[in-house]
Protein backbone atom coordinates (compact mmCIF):
# COMPACT_ATOMS: atom_id res chain seq x y z
CA UNK A 1 0.00 0.00 0.00
CA UNK A 2 1.29 3.46 -0.90
CA UNK A 3 -0.81 5.42 1.56
CA UNK A 4 0.30 9.03 1.96
CA UNK A 5 3.30 8.99 -0.42
CA UNK A 6 4.26 12.51 0.66
CA UNK A 7 5.01 11.33 4.22
CA UNK A 8 8.80 11.87 3.99
CA UNK A 9 8.26 15.41 2.74
CA UNK A 10 5.75 16.12 5.46
CA UNK A 11 7.98 14.77 8.20
CA UNK A 12 10.92 16.73 6.89
CA UNK A 13 8.90 19.92 7.05
CA UNK A 14 7.63 19.09 10.53
CA UNK A 15 10.97 18.04 12.03
CA UNK A 16 11.83 20.33 14.90
CA UNK A 17 8.54 22.22 14.69
CA UNK A 18 6.10 22.71 17.59
CA UNK A 19 3.05 20.48 17.97
CA UNK A 20 -0.10 21.24 16.02
CA UNK A 21 -1.82 22.79 19.02
CA UNK A 22 0.94 25.37 19.40
CA UNK A 23 0.84 26.02 15.66
CA UNK A 24 -2.74 27.28 15.96
CA UNK A 25 -1.79 30.94 15.75
CA UNK A 26 0.30 30.29 12.63
CA UNK A 27 -2.68 28.57 11.03
CA UNK A 28 -5.28 31.18 11.94
CA UNK A 29 -5.37 32.71 8.48
CA UNK A 30 -6.98 30.54 5.85
CA UNK A 31 -8.24 27.96 8.31
CA UNK A 32 -11.56 26.16 8.16
CA UNK A 33 -14.65 28.15 9.08
CA UNK A 34 -15.92 25.50 11.49
CA UNK A 35 -19.70 25.23 11.47
CA UNK A 36 -21.74 24.71 14.60
CA UNK A 37 -21.31 21.01 15.45
CA UNK A 38 -24.29 18.95 14.37
CA UNK A 39 -25.13 16.78 17.37
CA UNK A 40 -28.64 15.57 16.47
CA UNK A 41 -29.98 14.28 13.18
CA UNK A 42 -33.58 13.38 12.47
CA UNK A 43 -35.09 12.93 9.02
CA UNK A 44 -36.99 10.42 6.94
CA UNK A 45 -36.35 8.68 3.64
CA UNK A 46 -35.42 10.38 0.39
CA UNK A 47 -37.84 8.09 -1.43
CA UNK A 48 -41.58 7.96 -1.92
CA UNK A 49 -43.57 5.62 0.29
CA UNK A 50 -44.75 3.77 -2.81
CA UNK A 51 -41.23 3.06 -4.12
CA UNK A 52 -40.72 -0.62 -3.36
CA UNK A 53 -37.17 -0.67 -4.75
CA UNK A 54 -36.33 2.69 -3.15
CA UNK A 55 -35.44 4.32 -6.46
CA UNK A 56 -38.15 6.99 -6.79
CA UNK A 57 -37.08 10.19 -5.06
CA UNK A 58 -39.63 12.31 -3.25
CA UNK A 59 -38.65 15.88 -4.06
CA UNK A 60 -39.66 17.38 -0.71
CA UNK A 61 -38.17 14.58 1.38
CA UNK A 62 -34.97 14.58 -0.65
CA UNK A 63 -34.63 18.33 -0.11
CA UNK A 64 -35.15 17.89 3.64
CA UNK A 65 -32.42 15.26 3.83
CA UNK A 66 -30.05 17.44 1.82
CA UNK A 67 -30.77 20.39 4.09
CA UNK A 68 -29.98 18.32 7.18
CA UNK A 69 -26.79 16.81 5.78
CA UNK A 70 -25.60 19.84 3.79
CA UNK A 71 -23.68 21.56 6.60
CA UNK A 72 -21.95 18.29 7.50
CA UNK A 73 -21.00 17.54 3.92
CA UNK A 74 -19.71 21.09 3.39
CA UNK A 75 -17.59 20.71 6.54
CA UNK A 76 -16.17 17.41 5.28
CA UNK A 77 -15.25 19.00 1.97
CA UNK A 78 -13.34 21.73 3.80
CA UNK A 79 -11.64 19.15 6.01
CA UNK A 80 -10.62 17.09 3.00
CA UNK A 81 -9.11 20.09 1.23
CA UNK A 82 -6.97 21.01 4.25
CA UNK A 83 -6.11 17.38 4.94
CA UNK A 84 -4.81 16.98 1.40
CA UNK A 85 -2.61 20.03 1.91
CA UNK A 86 -1.40 18.52 5.18
CA UNK A 87 -0.61 15.21 3.46
CA UNK A 88 1.54 17.20 1.03
CA UNK A 89 3.47 18.74 3.94
CA UNK A 90 1.58 21.88 5.00
CA UNK A 91 1.74 21.94 8.81
CA UNK A 92 -0.59 24.94 9.07
CA UNK A 93 -3.23 23.03 7.15
CA UNK A 94 -2.72 20.10 9.51
CA UNK A 95 -3.35 22.38 12.48
CA UNK A 96 -6.56 23.57 10.85
CA UNK A 97 -7.84 20.01 10.48
CA UNK A 98 -7.05 19.11 14.08
CA UNK A 99 -8.67 22.26 15.48
CA UNK A 100 -11.78 21.78 13.35
CA UNK A 101 -12.28 18.11 14.18
CA UNK A 102 -11.54 18.82 17.85
CA UNK A 103 -14.42 21.30 17.95
CA UNK A 104 -16.83 18.62 16.74
CA UNK A 105 -15.32 15.98 19.01
CA UNK A 106 -15.68 18.28 22.06
CA UNK A 107 -19.36 18.71 21.21
CA UNK A 108 -19.85 14.95 20.70
CA UNK A 109 -21.21 15.65 17.23
CA UNK A 110 -23.39 13.10 15.44
CA UNK A 111 -24.12 11.32 18.71
CA UNK A 112 -27.92 11.72 18.68
CA UNK A 113 -29.22 9.91 15.61
CA UNK A 114 -32.96 9.90 16.13
CA UNK A 115 -34.25 8.10 13.04
CA UNK A 116 -33.35 5.03 11.05
CA UNK A 117 -32.37 7.13 8.07
CA UNK A 118 -30.04 9.24 10.20
CA UNK A 119 -28.44 6.05 11.53
CA UNK A 120 -27.79 4.55 8.11
CA UNK A 121 -26.50 7.72 6.44
CA UNK A 122 -24.21 9.06 9.17
CA UNK A 123 -21.40 6.46 8.84
CA UNK A 124 -20.33 7.89 5.47
CA UNK A 125 -19.88 11.24 7.22
CA UNK A 126 -17.90 9.69 10.07
CA UNK A 127 -15.73 8.06 7.41
CA UNK A 128 -15.12 11.40 5.71
CA UNK A 129 -14.06 13.07 8.95
CA UNK A 130 -11.89 10.11 9.93
CA UNK A 131 -10.21 10.03 6.52
CA UNK A 132 -9.32 13.71 6.88
CA UNK A 133 -7.93 13.23 10.38
CA UNK A 134 -6.03 10.11 9.34
CA UNK A 135 -4.07 12.09 6.77
CA UNK A 136 -2.97 14.49 9.50
CA UNK A 137 -2.30 11.70 12.00
CA UNK A 138 -0.05 9.96 9.49
CA UNK A 139 1.99 13.03 8.62
CA UNK A 140 2.17 15.36 11.61
CA UNK A 141 2.63 15.60 15.35
CA UNK A 142 -0.74 16.00 17.05
CA UNK A 143 -1.09 17.44 20.54
CA UNK A 144 -1.71 14.43 22.86
CA UNK A 145 -4.75 15.97 24.56
CA UNK A 146 -6.35 16.85 21.23
CA UNK A 147 -5.57 13.39 19.88
CA UNK A 148 -7.17 11.73 22.92
CA UNK A 149 -10.38 13.72 22.53
CA UNK A 150 -10.63 13.32 18.76
CA UNK A 151 -9.76 9.65 18.71
CA UNK A 152 -12.08 8.86 21.60
CA UNK A 153 -14.90 10.52 19.69
CA UNK A 154 -14.10 8.78 16.39
CA UNK A 155 -13.92 5.47 18.24
CA UNK A 156 -17.29 6.04 19.88
CA UNK A 157 -19.02 7.09 16.67
CA UNK A 158 -17.58 4.20 14.63
CA UNK A 159 -18.50 1.70 17.35
CA UNK A 160 -22.03 3.08 17.54
CA UNK A 161 -22.40 2.61 13.78
CA UNK A 162 -21.06 -0.94 14.02
CA UNK A 163 -23.49 -1.79 16.82
CA UNK A 164 -26.41 -0.36 14.87
CA UNK A 165 -25.66 -2.35 11.73
CA UNK A 166 -25.13 -5.52 13.74
CA UNK A 167 -28.25 -5.22 15.86
CA UNK A 168 -30.86 -2.81 14.54
CA UNK A 169 -30.43 -2.02 10.86
CA UNK A 170 -33.17 -3.21 8.47
CA UNK A 171 -32.31 -6.49 6.71
CA UNK A 172 -31.33 -4.87 3.40
CA UNK A 173 -29.34 -2.03 4.92
CA UNK A 174 -27.48 -4.44 7.19
CA UNK A 175 -25.87 -6.07 4.14
CA UNK A 176 -25.76 -3.44 1.38
CA UNK A 177 -23.77 -0.32 0.47
CA UNK A 178 -24.84 1.40 3.69
CA UNK A 179 -23.09 -1.22 5.79
CA UNK A 180 -20.06 -0.90 3.51
CA UNK A 181 -19.83 2.78 4.46
CA UNK A 182 -20.06 1.85 8.13
CA UNK A 183 -17.15 -0.48 7.37
CA UNK A 184 -15.13 2.43 6.00
CA UNK A 185 -15.97 4.50 9.09
CA UNK A 186 -14.59 1.67 11.21
CA UNK A 187 -11.54 1.10 8.98
CA UNK A 188 -10.52 4.77 8.84
CA UNK A 189 -11.23 5.39 12.53
CA UNK A 190 -9.43 2.15 13.39
CA UNK A 191 -6.37 3.19 11.41
CA UNK A 192 -6.40 6.64 13.01
CA UNK A 193 -6.76 5.32 16.55
CA UNK A 194 -4.94 2.00 16.25
CA UNK A 195 -8.06 0.20 17.43
CA UNK A 196 -7.94 -3.48 16.49
CA UNK A 197 -11.63 -4.07 17.17
CA UNK A 198 -12.66 -1.44 14.64
CA UNK A 199 -10.25 -2.83 12.06
CA UNK A 200 -11.58 -6.34 12.63
CA UNK A 201 -15.19 -5.20 12.35
CA UNK A 202 -14.37 -3.29 9.16
CA UNK A 203 -12.69 -6.36 7.69
CA UNK A 204 -15.69 -8.54 8.55
CA UNK A 205 -18.11 -6.02 7.08
CA UNK A 206 -16.09 -5.67 3.88
CA UNK A 207 -16.13 -9.44 3.49
CA UNK A 208 -19.89 -9.62 4.16
CA UNK A 209 -20.54 -7.29 1.24
CA UNK A 210 -17.86 -8.59 -1.15
CA UNK A 211 -18.93 -12.21 -0.71
CA UNK A 212 -22.37 -11.42 -2.11
CA UNK A 213 -20.93 -10.58 -5.54
CA UNK A 214 -22.15 -12.86 -8.30
CA UNK A 215 -19.85 -14.29 -10.97
CA UNK A 216 -20.05 -11.04 -12.95
CA UNK A 217 -19.32 -8.91 -9.91
CA UNK A 218 -22.84 -7.52 -9.46
CA UNK A 219 -24.06 -7.05 -5.90
CA UNK A 220 -27.58 -8.50 -5.70
CA UNK A 221 -28.92 -6.06 -3.11
CA UNK A 222 -27.80 -3.15 -5.28
CA UNK A 223 -29.25 -4.78 -8.38
CA UNK A 224 -32.61 -4.76 -6.59
CA UNK A 225 -32.67 -0.95 -6.82
CA UNK A 226 -34.32 -0.82 -10.23
CA UNK A 227 -33.14 2.00 -12.52
CA UNK A 228 -30.61 3.16 -9.90
CA UNK A 229 -28.95 -0.24 -9.47
CA UNK A 230 -25.68 0.79 -11.11
CA UNK A 231 -25.65 4.00 -9.07
CA UNK A 232 -25.79 1.96 -5.86
CA UNK A 233 -23.26 -0.58 -7.10
CA UNK A 234 -20.87 2.36 -7.52
CA UNK A 235 -21.84 3.63 -4.08
CA UNK A 236 -20.82 0.26 -2.62
CA UNK A 237 -17.55 -0.05 -4.56
CA UNK A 238 -16.03 3.07 -2.97
CA UNK A 239 -16.05 1.97 0.69
CA UNK A 240 -15.28 -1.65 -0.21
CA UNK A 241 -12.12 -0.77 -2.11
CA UNK A 242 -10.85 1.92 0.25
CA UNK A 243 -11.54 -0.17 3.37
CA UNK A 244 -9.70 -3.13 1.88
CA UNK A 245 -6.79 -0.90 0.85
CA UNK A 246 -6.56 0.73 4.29
CA UNK A 247 -6.51 -2.67 5.99
CA UNK A 248 -4.12 -4.29 3.53
CA UNK A 249 -1.07 -3.72 5.74
CA UNK A 250 -2.88 -5.04 8.81
CA UNK A 251 -2.90 -8.63 7.65
CA UNK A 252 -6.35 -8.60 6.03
CA UNK A 253 -6.20 -9.91 2.46
CA UNK A 254 -9.70 -8.73 1.68
CA UNK A 255 -9.21 -8.40 -2.06
CA UNK A 256 -8.84 -12.18 -2.30
CA UNK A 257 -11.78 -13.01 -0.04
CA UNK A 258 -14.52 -15.09 -1.72
CA UNK A 259 -12.45 -15.83 -4.81
CA UNK A 260 -11.61 -12.18 -5.38
CA UNK A 261 -15.08 -10.77 -4.72
CA UNK A 262 -13.90 -7.16 -4.64
CA UNK A 263 -11.99 -7.63 -7.90
CA UNK A 264 -15.23 -8.84 -9.50
CA UNK A 265 -17.22 -5.94 -8.03
CA UNK A 266 -14.67 -3.48 -9.41
CA UNK A 267 -14.50 -5.14 -12.82
CA UNK A 268 -18.28 -5.02 -13.17
CA UNK A 269 -18.20 -1.21 -13.42
CA UNK A 270 -16.43 -0.67 -16.77
CA UNK A 271 -18.14 -3.70 -18.28
CA UNK A 272 -21.57 -2.40 -17.27
CA UNK A 273 -20.89 0.95 -18.93
CA UNK A 274 -19.52 -0.73 -22.04
CA UNK A 275 -22.46 -3.14 -22.19
CA UNK A 276 -25.56 -1.66 -20.51
CA UNK A 277 -27.49 -4.86 -21.11
CA UNK A 278 -25.30 -6.55 -18.50
CA UNK A 279 -26.81 -4.49 -15.68
CA UNK A 280 -30.23 -4.03 -17.29
CA UNK A 281 -30.75 -7.81 -17.30
CA UNK A 282 -29.85 -8.05 -13.63
CA UNK A 283 -31.81 -5.01 -12.48
CA UNK A 284 -34.77 -5.55 -14.78
CA UNK A 285 -34.81 -1.90 -15.88
CA UNK A 286 -32.77 0.53 -17.95
CA UNK A 287 -30.34 2.47 -15.79
CA UNK A 288 -30.48 6.22 -15.14
CA UNK A 289 -26.95 6.62 -16.53
CA UNK A 290 -28.14 5.39 -19.91
CA UNK A 291 -31.52 7.12 -19.98
CA UNK A 292 -29.97 10.56 -19.55
CA UNK A 293 -31.23 11.08 -16.00
CA UNK A 294 -27.75 10.71 -14.45
CA UNK A 295 -24.21 11.33 -15.67
CA UNK A 296 -21.22 9.44 -14.32
CA UNK A 297 -19.06 11.79 -12.25
CA UNK A 298 -15.43 11.73 -11.10
CA UNK A 299 -16.33 11.41 -7.41
CA UNK A 300 -18.07 8.10 -8.13
CA UNK A 301 -14.79 6.68 -9.42
CA UNK A 302 -12.44 8.12 -6.81
CA UNK A 303 -11.83 4.66 -5.31
CA UNK A 304 -9.87 3.73 -8.44
CA UNK A 305 -6.63 5.31 -7.19
CA UNK A 306 -6.64 3.15 -4.06
CA UNK A 307 -7.24 0.09 -6.23
CA UNK A 308 -4.61 1.00 -8.80
CA UNK A 309 -2.05 1.64 -6.05
CA UNK A 310 -2.19 -2.08 -5.33
CA UNK A 311 -3.01 -3.76 -8.63
CA UNK A 312 -2.16 -3.57 -12.31
CA UNK A 313 -5.59 -3.10 -13.86
CA UNK A 314 -5.34 -1.53 -17.33
CA UNK A 315 -9.08 -1.72 -17.92
CA UNK A 316 -9.79 0.28 -14.74
CA UNK A 317 -7.02 2.78 -15.46
CA UNK A 318 -8.32 3.36 -18.97
CA UNK A 319 -11.93 3.67 -17.81
CA UNK A 320 -11.24 6.37 -15.22
CA UNK A 321 -8.63 8.33 -17.20
CA UNK A 322 -11.06 10.83 -18.70
CA UNK A 323 -12.46 11.60 -15.24
CA UNK A 324 -9.18 12.59 -13.61
CA UNK A 325 -8.37 14.15 -11.23
CA UNK A 326 -10.32 11.85 -8.94
CA UNK A 327 -11.66 13.10 -5.65
CA UNK A 328 -14.36 12.34 -3.11
CA UNK A 329 -14.45 14.16 0.22
CA UNK A 330 -15.82 11.10 2.03
CA UNK A 331 -12.79 9.13 0.78
CA UNK A 332 -10.40 11.80 1.99
CA UNK A 333 -10.55 14.30 -0.87
CA UNK A 334 -8.05 14.35 -3.74
CA UNK A 335 -6.93 10.78 -4.11
CA UNK A 336 -3.54 11.61 -5.57
CA UNK A 337 -2.67 13.16 -2.18
CA UNK A 338 -3.34 9.86 -0.46
CA UNK A 339 -2.43 6.88 -2.61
Amino acid sequence: MKLFPSLPLALAMLAGTPSLASAQDDAAQGCIDVPEPVVSLSYGSRYTDESEDRSDLDADSNAAVNEALGPIDDFIQDLASKANAAARGDRDAAACVVDAVLAWADADALSELETMNAQISSPARIAGIAMAYLQVRQTAEVDPDAAETIEGWLDARARAAADYFDRDAPPGSSRNNLRAWAGLAAASAGEATGNDYLKSWAAHTTAVIACQADEDGALPLEMDRGPRALHYQLHAVAPLVVSAALLDDDGYDLFETCDGGIHRVVGFIPRAFENPDLVTEKAGEAQTYFSGDDELAAFELAWADAYLSLFEAPEIAAFVEEFRPLGNSKLGGSQDAIW
